[in-house]
């Protein structure tokens, strides 16, 4: 019964198709207030030593980590978001690839989408020198929202699973789903979970003529109940001026131009498409730049399998000399086993002083923090 559901817009190119008379999406359904945080930590390793050799013939593996968190109400947002990847050597890091950002948003309406905003924007990559770090401070103005659509995931949700136990005769109308969306978004209203249960249950009886047996009300609980099916959609993108509290390339501090663009896209049930990209540099930024781009994918399979997959890129372009470039992307199959995911994983990095792709595959076990 528990499936994750999704389905988001990249930025102002996707237009609801509601307005069109089109099928119902969740991007149509408005949060009053989204709070969202998710975490995910994967390792990875391999050892092998054949005794016919002097040395360790294998001993390396990766570590990664990201992490988000989103808020956004009528006046004001932030968001956290960052990435680690760590590749190991005799259990010890060897190079690494990170980038973080933070931005603060103040919307000037309850209802409008612009808004002003102050942020920080750090990336961190290994080279055969040393660590190249970069953090700068940014301000300036921009445009977008993002809304918590976990509510009318879950209507859709108790949907389908009511057509699969065939409680109800027909898919459930989208003014159903969007009156059941409601009741869930109104959760904390309800004194208990019972409550809420009769609510849904009172709203899909009425619209479907048919009487709800235990099955198909214990499938409503377990829709609202569940953890971890939290869907977003939305996007913003800003620009504005900042200032280099450490620079990238090792020279001095300076004023820099900055842009930054994010979204949340699920392009069907099941689904989370999450992008992130910035670029800044001095007045110069044509010679000397900065450039970060993310995108994680999650998918659903079936009800104990997910698809996971992820791309970083981190781009530094000093005065005068050629841009390097730093790069991981892995993508993994997760199995839940007892609440951990035991994962068959294909990663691939390449950093900045590296001349080919580092590439491995392995069985590895991953875990969802929070």
């Amino acid at each position: 019964m528990r499936k994750t559901l999704a389905l988001g817009v990249l930025g102002g190119l996707l237009i609801s198709a509601v307005s069109f008379g089109g099928p119902l999406l969740l991007c149509d359904y408005r949060s009053p207030q989204t709070d969202l945080t998710d975490m995910h930590l994967g390792f990875s390793y391999r050892y092998f030593d054949d005794p016919a050799t002097v040395e360790t013939d294998v001993s390396s593996g990766r570590l990664a980590l990201t992490l988000s968190r989103l808020v956004d109400a009528p006046q004001m947002g932030y968001t956290l978001a960052g990435s680690a990847e760590f590749a190991l050597a005799d259990l010890k890091p060897k190079s690494g690839l990170g980038q973080a950002s933070g931005t603060l948003r103040f919307y000037m309406g309850e209802e409008l989408p612009y808004f002003a905003f102050g942020g920080l924007e750090t990336s961190v990559a290994t080279t055969a020198e040393g660590p190249q770090i970069g953090l700068e401070v940014r301000t300036g103005l921009g445009y977008g929202r993002f809304s918590d659509v976990t509510p009318l995931a879950k209507a859709v949700t108790i949907g389908e699973a009511l057509l699969d136990l065939d409680a109800i005769p027909e898919p459930l109308a989208d003014d159903v789903l969007l009156a059941v969306a409601a009741e869930i978004g109104r959760r904390v209203e309800y004194e208990t979970i019972d409550d809420l249960v009769a609510a849904v249950e009172g709203v899909i009886e009425g619209a479907s003529g048919v009487e709800l047996d235990a099955w198909s009300i214990l499938a409503i609980e377990e829709t609202i109940l569940a953890a971890g099916d939290e869907r977003y959609c939305g996007w913003a993108v800003q620009a504005g001026v900042g200032y280099e509290l450490v620079d990238p390339y090792g020279g001095e501090q300076d004023f820099v131009v900055a842009a930054s663009a994010d979204a949340a896209v699920a392009p069907e049930p099941g689904s989370q498409l999450l992008l992130h990209a910035s670029f800044s540099g001095p007045f110069d930024i044509v010679e000397e730049n900065t450039l970060s781009v993310s995108a994680s994918y999650d998918v659903a399979v079936n009800e104990t399998a997910s698809l996971i997959a992820g791309y970083t890129l981190q781009r530094v372009k000093p005065a005068g000399e050629e841009a390097t470039d730093s790069q991981s992307a892995a993508i993994e199959v997760a199995f839940d086993v007892g609440g951990a995911d035991v994962a068959i994983q294909l990663a691939v990095t390449k950093s900045a002083d590296a001349t080919d792709w580092t590439k491995e595959v392995v069985v590895s076990a991953a875990m969802d923090l929070f």
